[in-house]
């Protein structure tokens, strides 16, 4: 019996199965194609990463306006990375902003649109249910009635348009979490 892969024509199969499957054995199929197979690396890292070259950020402005500072970008340089490759990256990243995930070659200055404040609960709407104790601050209660939540920032409601509009950005490495700690007890 011929194995899976030596089969005439099993695309199909394999893409009907890839619908099937949780998620967490997809992320572990996709490390053992990675892992084994060049072909696997290149389309991974086609979709994956992208050259530090490509990735649009808001620009920097120089912080001194004093007279005859260079007005020109400031541009960082990586310490750690060999002077004749071009440094990269993951090409997707999560927005602080949005909370989405972006493309980083695709970034614009009207990519990005969020409000500076977290929605609060429209109290008149629901003062009946509030005075019983019930918790309407919840997602079922945001599903059920999304114009009855609304953004201090603005003052529209969950199904308006966010109030701004930007880059996206990134988390800086530096403020991304290096390790976890764990508590012991003291006897």
């Amino acid at each position: 019996m011929p194995s899976p892969d030596e089969q005439a024509d099993n695309l199909p199969l394999l893409l009907h199965a890839t619908h099937d499957e949780p998620i967490y054995r997809l992320e572990a199929i996709l490390h053992d194609i990675i892992k084994h197979s060049p072909e696997g690396r290149k389309i991974a890292s086609e979709w994956l990463l992208g050259a530090k070259s490509e990735a649009k950020y808001k620009p920097v402005v120089p912080s001194s306006t004093t007279p005859g500072a260079s007005a020109l970008p400031i541009k960082h340089e990586s310490i750690s990375e060999p002077k004749g490759k071009e440094p990269i990256s993951p090409r997707i990243e999560n927005c602080i902003y949005c909370l989405e995930d972006f493309d980083v070659t695709q970034n614009s200055e009207t990519s990005c649109r969020y409000h500076v404040e977290h929605d609060i609960v429209d109290a008149e709407f629901f003062q009946e249910e509030i005075a019983a104790g019930i918790d309407v601050d919840n997602d079922d209660h945001r599903l059920a009635w999304p114009d009855k939540f609304y953004y201090p920032c603005c003052g529209r409601d969950l199904i308006d348009e966010q109030c701004q509009i930007g880059w996206h950005k990134a988390a800086d490495p530096g403020d991304r979490p290096r390790k976890r700690f764990t508590r012991t007890e003291v006897i």
